[in-house]
């Protein structure tokens, strides 16, 4: 569903016209166009709200949003790339996933201590 700026701002509360534009301007927001105009998503409005947390809720200051906002991008990024091996490795042969399973299990335990 795409919703215009006036839906988003009915339902993010604080967020006013001004500060919605100025984060788009800064890219913390990137709604898509369309032809009847600028259309946002439910992933932008949920990004309003945190955006919103952060700098009203726990005072984060714009850099320091910049960068959760970059962190919290690799992360989704990463489980979509993760979602795609995964439906990689389902899509083969069972010997391939057992020895897929095989491999993974034989990996050291990352919370190991070196010795």
């Amino acid at each position: 569903m795409r919703l215009s700026e006036q839906d988003v701002l009915r339902r993010v509360t604080g967020v006013t016209r001004i500060r919605l534009q100025t984060w788009v301007q800064r890219g913390w927001i990137i709604p898509s166009a369309s032809d009847e105009g600028v259309r946002y998503t439910e992933v932008d409005v949920a990004r309003c709200d945190l955006i919103r947390q952060l700098r009203d809720d726990l005072g984060v200051e714009n850099e320091s949003v910049e960068i959760v906002l970059s962190l919290l991008d690799q992360v989704y990024g990463l489980r979509r790339e993760l979602r795609a091996v995964m439906r990689a490795v389902e899509s083969q042969p069972d010997d391939i996933r057992a020895g897929i399973l095989k491999a993974l299990s034989g990996r050291p335990d990352d919370r190991e201590t070196p010795k």
